[in-house]
């Protein structure tokens, strides 16, 4: 991709920057995942990611309801009452949105969440065994300013910051709507602040359940994720040309009223 090329921006580079062993902090991470009508995956990825990064003992699941109409609330109730005791888990849920938007829902959970480090994980994705840790591992080589993802291309959500720098960049561009190229425009506004990319796909492969693409645009007010996906490029390379870094200036981002752990109103 040109554009790789043409901005000059910094890669992890494992060969000469290898992770330790034993790092010196044990940083707080938030695995986040929001979900409307989809928790026919998450009954088949989140509970195995839960036990997946249960050796690392600093971290949080965030999982956003995002008023979500089919059994998600049952479905927690009956299964994930134990890691939302113990503190393992948040469950938030909102009724406010119509719609699903990638960009406003990861920007609510991210808000939402506790850690220094916060990584979006799709209800359809698995982290598979040791993700936190690995997470950690590069947070020790690179402290701040970093963005972490699966790799450049086809990242379907798997994209994490340090919760601080994702907050001074504005988060998710909530210009953008329906689905695609979300993920690319927080990396590419990041990257072009000096972020490092830091990719982990060579040290723990997230794999994913493959979801239909008649199914990608389901809950969403444009079912056409081609459409979509163009207009988003295009409004990203635009506001990247002209010097864009930082978004959603001017008006409250992230913005949702909630229930947490189904007894607490809680707003962002």
């Amino acid at each position: 991709m040109a554009i790789w090329d043409e901005y000059k921006w910094k890669f992890w580079d494992p060969k000469t920057e290898t992770l330790p062993e034993e790092p010196k902090t044990q940083r707080r991470i938030s695995l986040c995942t929001t979900c409307m009508n989809r928790t026919y995956d998450l009954k088949k990825t989140l509970i195995q990611n839960i036990i997946h990064n249960q050796d690392y003992p600093n971290v949080e699941f965030v999982l956003l309801n995002y008023n979500s109409t089919d059994d998600l609330d049952e479905w927690v109730r009956q299964y994930l009452m134990g890691w939302i005791e113990d503190g393992t888990l948040v469950y938030y849920k909102t009724v406010e949105p119509q719609y699903y938007e990638m960009g406003h829902s990861r920007n609510v959970a991210f808000k939402l969440a506790t850690g220094d480090i916060v990584n979006n994980v799709d209800a359809d994705n698995y982290t598979n065994k040791g993700f936190a840790e690995v997470l950690n591992k590069m947070a020790e080589v690179q402290p701040k300013d970093a963005v972490f993802a699966k790799g450049k291309r086809m990242m379907h959500g798997r994209f994490g910051m340090y919760r601080d720098e994702f907050i001074a960049i504005g988060g998710y561009d909530e210009e953008l709507t329906g689905y695609g190229f979300d993920d690319h425009n927080v990396l590419y506004r990041a990257m072009a602040l000096g972020k490092k990319f830091m990719w982990w796909g060579h040290e723990c492969p997230m794999d994913r359940i493959k979801t239909p693409r008649n199914v990608v645009g389901q809950n969403m007010r444009e079912k056409s994720w081609r459409k979509t996906e163009k207009i988003n490029k295009e409004i990203t390379m635009k506001k990247l040309e002209a010097g864009v870094r930082v978004v959603n200036e001017g008006h409250h981002w992230g913005k949702a009223n909630l229930i947490k752990n189904f007894k607490e109103e809680v707003s962002v």
